[in-house]
């Protein structure tokens, strides 16, 4: 079997930078490596929730493509004596979707019994009613920010949990990190990062228009 060859973030920043030099990176070029990951980061997020919008828009139902997700282990949960919630901080903030889209699932697992019911999303605005709601086995979950608040259906301690949650990820980690987005996707990701450097330098550019009518013509 043929093996792939990984691509990653540091490979796509090293391609923007070679890109705007039309050679190797120099000392003097003032873009910094962080600086063009920020423009990659930016760019995937804005091009996921693009393409999941405009395939709604085909198909009339909102669909995350799978090659965006990532689940994500959380740390172990902490309990709000005050509120009486337990929470735990998500890896980062959901994407600009709805709730059940930007988070696709979370769920729990016990050592020895494996993974549980999946837990159901509540809008923060819904939070008031939901002793008052129909629910399902497992339990609820609500987010604010990169914080996510979870609850049990029978009110029962999670202490003993671990919890799992699957999600679009657009955050880098690493450098070598192998990048978790479709094939397609990386030429459009590429596009916006260079449009945003070329306007942040302010680099020449060659404009034809080529429907101009011809100028006057002296004899």
């Amino acid at each position: 079997m043929a093996s792939l060859i990984p691509y990653t973030k540091q490979q796509l920043v090293e391609r923007v930078r070679r890109h705007i030099v039309n050679d190797f990176p120099s000392s003097d070029l003032s873009i910094s490596v962080n600086e063009v990951l920020l423009y990659i980061d930016q760019s995937v997020a804005f091009n996921m929730v693009g393409q999941v919008w405009n395939m709604a828009k085909v198909e009339g139902n909102i669909v995350m493509p799978e090659a965006y997700l990532t689940t994500y282990h959380l740390s172990t949960l902490s309990f709000d004596t005050l509120t009486r919630e337990w929470y735990a901080t998500l890896p980062q903030p959901p994407i600009s979707l709805p709730l059940g889209y930007s988070i696709t699932d979370v769920y729990p697992v016990l050592a020895g019994s494996g993974r549980g019911e999946s837990f159901f999303p509540i809008k923060s605005k819904r939070t008031a009613y939901r002793k008052f709601m129909p629910t399902p086995v497992g339990g609820s979950y609500k987010v604010q920010g990169d914080k996510i608040i979870l609850a049990a259906s029978d009110g029962s301690s999670l202490l003993s949990y671990t919890f799992y949650v699957e999600m679009a990820k657009t955050r880098t980690e690493s450098l070598t990190e192998t990048l978790n987005l479709p094939d397609d996707a990386i030429e459009l990701i590429f596009n916006n990062v260079i449009a945003k450097l070329k306007d942040r330098l302010q680099l020449p550019q060659d404009v034809i228009q080529d429907d101009l009518s011809t100028g006057s013509k002296t004899s």
